[in-house]
């Protein structure tokens, strides 16, 4: 008997032993597991760069556990207003740029604070307003001034087939070469608007739209009055029988108008023939 219960009691000694080390193994076990998960929390920042589909699917339990620190993200905001409520910083901040601004702005200004460059049609517009003045001066006045009479007697004078067209491409070709060869600046504040010629005028009117650089321009041999001055100097001016030259200043819009008269010799009409001497009629009779 004794020898039966001593051989159980070793049985059941040897289960449980046996039970022990079954028990122990998971619980040993279980340990490792606990820092094996932060090292499975690394892989998000790798989700930027498009993981498989196989790896989205193993980190949405990951992004599960991502999304606590976003809300301590999101609570941000309200650590930013406390920066906003002082609004003097923000005006002096405003000010400050404005007066920035208002800085480049004046520096602007001052580089560029002559006028741009000249626009032929308004200095056309101002021209033909000019001379509707004058036309209409010359109806009212009785003794018209001499740019008037000039501008009417151009008025009523016809085309000269022969000599009109080479006048005008004599006229125009100077000047066009006499504003070519100025400084750039000059250049952009001077216009030859229109040349005609009739029998024995020849209109030319030019505009500049830069008044206030006139003095230093004309010191400098770039205002337009010696450009005109410059015409009798021309090969081709007695050639066409040119003899004379006036020019009408007038300032509108802050546009100096030029209007200027090329007047061509008009030789007089010979003088008929005398009769021819035949002698002393009344002598002939006689004898």
């Amino acid at each position: 008997m004794r020898r039966t219960l001593i051989l159980t009691i070793a049985a059941l000694a040897g289960l449980l032993l046996v039970w022990l080390v079954v028990v122990r193994v998971p619980l040993s076990d279980a340990p490792p597991t606990k820092p094996a998960k932060p090292i499975v929390q690394a892989p998000p920042p790798a989700q930027t760069v498009a993981p498989p589909p196989a790896a989205s699917v193993a980190s949405k339990p990951e992004e599960i556990s991502v999304k606590p620190p976003v809300a301590t993200t999101e609570s941000k905001p309200p650590e930013q207003k406390p920066a906003e409520p002082p609004p003097q910083a923000a005006a002096d901040d405003a000010n400050a740029t404005t007066d920035d601004s208002a800085d480049e702005s004046g520096d602007t200004e001052s580089e560029d604070s002559g006028p741009p460059a000249i626009d032929t049609d308004h200095a056309t517009d101002l021209l033909a307003d000019m001379i509707a003045r004058d036309e209409a001066a010359s109806e009212g006045e009785h003794l018209p001034n001499a740019v008037v009479q000039t501008l009417k007697k151009f008025d009523q004078e016809a085309d000269d087939a022969n000599w009109s067209d080479n006048a005008e491409q004599h006229i125009e070709a100077s000047l066009d070469a006499w504003i070519a060869a100025l400084p750039a600046d000059a250049q952009a504040h001077l216009a030859l608007i229109h040349v005609e010629c009739r029998q024995t005028l020849c209109q030319v009117l030019a505009a500049d739209n830069d008044p206030e650089s006139q003095a230093e321009r004309s010191s400098a041999g770039h205002e337009w009055q010696q450009a005109m001055g410059s015409l009798p100097q021309q090969s081709w001016w007695k050639e066409l029988g040119f003899v004379d030259l006036t020019t009408q200043v007038s300032v509108a819009d802050g546009h100096t108008l030029y209007m200027s008269y090329l007047l061509r010799e008009t030789k007089a009409p010979p003088a008929p023939d005398a009769p021819p001497d035949t002698g002393d009629g009344g002598n002939a009779d006689g004898g």
